[in-house]
């Protein structure tokens, strides 16, 4: 796909950019992932964000090299162990290992893992988040194709060699429910694909890494689209309802200690 960066309103914007296209947003978006997922054979992720497309940990977490980020990852779901409620599905050593990451993330803890969505309008949801709140003048769509990467999907019985720990190169991570589409509605997270990356990638940038930015289409969404984005979406979704599914009683108050977490290793 190669890394092209499209401005939807490009009046507004000066610079070098690698492809230009002037598109209407929502047509144009559509027709642009359209045609990325044709060349991918359908094997596109999309992640809407206003942040460095890096994971939540490098984010969060203070650090002076990846080794510090490995060694926090370590301790925060230890201590996020101690604190969750939640029933396991797998039991299998392996794929538990996976459900209780995913779980993690899906609740706020910062990690290493990037999560990313199938679904267009969940992406630019997340792009357009508080945005007027952020006091920012644009927003990022991403398009990520799949195709030639490990994918693994977490089922009852993983081999060894597709643990956490095992791994060693970029890999997709599936966790079959959170695509469902009673599922898409998230808290923390995009979607049920999870990119995993070594220790030493997750600092860098996703576009700055050549192996994804061949593999990356950004589009900019600068401020004036932005209600435009919100009204499509609010079209389709009622923005009003939490997000869900809810597991029980206690999520939010799990929600809030992920967040304390997070703060205790920033």
């Amino acid at each position: 796909m190669g890394l092209s960066i499209i401005y939807l309103n490009p009046e507004s914007w000066s610079g070098t950019v690698l492809n230009r296209k002037v598109v209407p947003f929502f047509t144009g978006a559509e027709k642009i992932a359209e045609k990325c997922s044709f060349h991918a054979e359908n094997a596109i992720l999309y992640r809407g964000s206003s942040n460095l497309l890096v994971p939540s940990i490098v984010e969060k977490c203070s650090f002076h090299s990846y080794a510090d980020l490995v060694v926090k990852e370590h301790l925060l779901l230890n201590d996020f162990n101690k604190y969750s409620h939640i029933k396991h599905e797998f039991k299998e050593k392996v794929a538990q290992d996976w459900e209780i990451r995913i779980a993690a993330r899906e609740h706020g803890l910062a990690s290493s893992l990037m999560d990313w969505s199938n679904s267009l309008d969940i992406a630019l949801e997340f792009a357009i988040f508080q945005f007027e709140k952020k006091n920012i003048d644009f927003t990022n769509l991403w398009i990520l194709n799949k195709s030639k990467l490990n994918q693994i999907t977490v089922c009852s019985v993983l081999e060894k060699k597709n643990s956490f720990q095992e791994i060693s190169s970029p890999s997709i991570i599936g966790f079959a429910k959170y695509c469902e589409s009673t599922y898409w509605r998230r808290k923390f997270i995009q979607g049920g694909y999870f990119l995993f990356q070594s220790p030493q990638e997750i600092i860098i940038p996703l576009e700055k890494n050549p192996f994804f930015s061949e593999r990356l289409m950004h589009i900019i969404i600068p401020k004036k689209v932005v209600p435009e984005v919100w009204k499509n979406i609010a079209s389709k979704v009622n923005l009003d309802l939490d997000a869900c599914p809810n597991f029980s009683f206690s999520d939010k108050g799990l929600d809030e200690k992920c967040i304390e977490l997070n703060k205790i290793y920033n």
